[in-house]
């Protein structure tokens, strides 16, 4: 699969400069390649943030970590060719089936030499290389997909999300009554909440955010010394701790 000159490789998870006759290919991270095969399986449509973001479940990866990835692969591929990725305002990402026009470019191309021209044409290699080996890409994560539970009367959603998979059995039937609980909320000010309860059952972290903020709004919580027992989460505490109104 081929952006203008590069190559997509699959299997070593690469982009590679087809015309380059040094070793140009940049290193894609977990993010990186499943964002930009989500773009090329879905090439010439709009690839929502949100899908994308689901990918990644149960690790939570923000619309923020999506568009830095977005933008890592944009600056290897240069300025010439970034334009095959589009970012379409609050939807998601498009990757060009063709190249898109660049009139201004030609002309100016027109106008230099051939000299400067294969000067400028080495300079940009060699910053593909320097950037190739001195992006810092985002890390490996570990991937699976957890059960959603829709909070009823509500658009959104609880995604619980498990470190090990017995604790799904000994933590999903809590969770389930968090959403009820949600569901007497006059108003769930989010549209996803993700609850992470830890191992030893001791603690419990909360992550909120909306489909469209672009990453931009969201809520961080992490509740200490839980123990067994999740009573104390009632309509005043969800209340307090900003998750209903």
């Amino acid at each position: 699969m081929y952006i203008g000159p590069y190559r997509f490789d699959l299997e070593l998870r690469e982009l590679v400069h087809t015309r380059s006759e040094s070793d140009s290919s940049f290193k894609l991270s977990d993010i990186e390649y499943l964002v930009l095969h989500q773009l090329m399986q879905a090439r010439g449509q709009v690839v929502s943030t949100e899908s994308m973001c689901d990918k990644f479940l149960p690790k939570v990866v923000s619309f923020q970590d999506i568009a830095t990835a977005v933008n890592n692969i944009k600056r290897f591929l240069g300025r010439e060719h970034s334009a095959w990725i589009e970012s379409v305002a609050k939807q998601g990402y498009l990757l060009h089936i063709k190249a898109k026009e660049r009139p201004m470019l030609t002309c100016a191309l027109s106008s230099i030499s051939i000299k400067n021209y294969v000067l400028c044409l080495i300079l940009g290699v060699l910053l593909i290389i320097f950037l190739a080996m001195n992006l810092r890409t985002t890390s490996d994560i570990s991937l699976s997909m957890p059960d959603k539970v829709a909070i009823k009367g509500t658009d959104s959603i609880l995604v619980p999300i498990y470190g090990l998979d017995e604790d799904k059995a000994k933590y999903h039937s809590r969770v389930k009554e968090l959403a009820l609980k949600m569901a007497n909320c006059k108003h769930v000010k989010w549209q996803r909440v993700y609850v992470a309860p830890s191992n030893d059952g001791n603690k419990l972290e909360f992550i909120m955010n909306n489909f469209a903020d672009d990453g931009k709004a969201c809520l961080n919580l992490k509740v200490k010394n839980v123990g067994d027992d999740w009573h104390f989460i009632d309509d005043a505490w969800l209340k307090e701790a900003g998750i209903c109104e």
